[in-house]
């Protein structure tokens, strides 16, 4: 008797994860069928005077967006509106990209208790072509002789982003003791030769270098922007001024229409990381990740290369029927997605 209950008690786990709903529309499951959930409120008080707000909670994690952002929209004739919810991605927890394949819309009906597939009201994707990015490199001297490889990697990102994305624009800044740029371009040979001319130096200008990238990415006009810092240390020769929640508040409260998407890359090196200030200044639906070698963070630039060349702008179209903010329409969206 002693094992038989011993082998109940074994199992149990086991048969109740066996009876879990394995609807695939279920967000929270697993997604052997790579389905990507996106929910929205959608009200409409003036009927032309359309916006969105998102559910975090029940959307996929893998759909990378600024979940804080209620977007607005615009009444196009004859009795349209348009809601653009701009720079939106797909990345898993291994940091892979995904390519929206199809979405198809669902609205949750309160007079049958579920959702319906909505065939009127769509939401449309399409690339963003219009892109630029901003390279935030560390140069210095913790990264010994390390940094060649760096440069190296560094090159092999700018040839990526053009081979996915032949229009984009991309920016330097490099640090160190001193803090030096490259205005954005599409000259790749004038990017491989600045990256080739990088010397390092002594200390780690971290936080003043990101807010040079950020501010070369708001004065563009993209619309796409996105800036990818790379560091193995902490900060330790900036300005006072320039502290982490400086640098949030610069990403996250943009008076611009397009935010930049942040992604930020730590070494574990010489210098020590500050995982938290990194995965913090990853923002606005970028991403942070912490290789502890060479070989691995080779990996981790080209996924993040493809990661941040390859990004949608999303367009839900509806009539003009008035929807009141308190009463807002529930919708999903089911992205089928493929790895990229």
């Amino acid at each position: 008797m002693n094992k038989i209950l011993f082998l109940l008690i074994l199992l149990f786990p086991l048969l109740m994860s066996s009876c879990k709903d394995d609807d695939p529309a279920t967000p929270q499951q697993p997604n052997p069928n790579r389905q990507y959930y996106l929910y929205i409120d959608f009200w409409n008080p003036s009927g032309t005077d359309p916006r969105i707000s998102f559910d975090e909670e029940n959307s996929s994690t893998e759909i990378r967006i600024d979940f804080s952002q209620t977007f607005a929209g615009i009444a196009t004739p004859p009795n349209f509106t348009k809601v653009i919810i701009d720079n939106v991605r797909i990345i898993d927890n291994n940091f892979v990209n995904y390519k929206i394949d199809n979405i198809t819309a669902y609205e949750f009906r309160e007079d049958i208790g579920d959702w319906k597939i909505d065939v009127e009201f769509t939401m449309n994707y399409e690339p963003v072509g219009d892109l630029n990015v901003v390279l935030v490199l560390d140069a210095s001297a913790s990264l010994d002789e390390d940094f060649l490889k760096i440069k190296e990697f560094a090159s092999d990102f700018v040839t990526r982003i053009f081979e996915d994305n032949p229009t984009a624009q991309i920016g330097i800044v490099d640090f160190s003791d001193q803090i030096n740029s490259l205005p954005l371009t599409n000259n790749i040979n004038e990017l491989n030769e600045y990256i080739d001319g990088i010397e390092q130096g002594q200390f780690t200008t971290l936080y003043e270098a990101m807010k040079q990238g950020i501010d070369m990415l708001k004065a563009s006009q993209a619309d796409g922007k996105a800036i990818l810092t790379f560091t193995d240390g902490t900060d330790n020769n900036s300005d006072p001024q320039y502290t982490p929640d400086y640098l949030y508040n610069a990403l996250v409260v943009d008076t611009g229409s397009i935010l930049i998407n942040s992604f930020t890359i730590g070494l574990e090196g010489n210098g020590g990381t500050d995982k938290v200030v990194l995965q913090k200044l990853a923002a606005n639906g970028g991403a942070a990740s912490f290789p502890e070698s060479i070989s691995q963070l080779e990996s981790i630039f080209e996924k993040f290369s493809e990661s941040i060349s390859n990004v949608y702008n999303l367009t839900y179209l509806r009539n003009q029927q008035v929807i009141p903010e308190e009463d807002p329409a529930k919708l999903r969206f089911v992205f089928k997605a493929s790895p990229k």
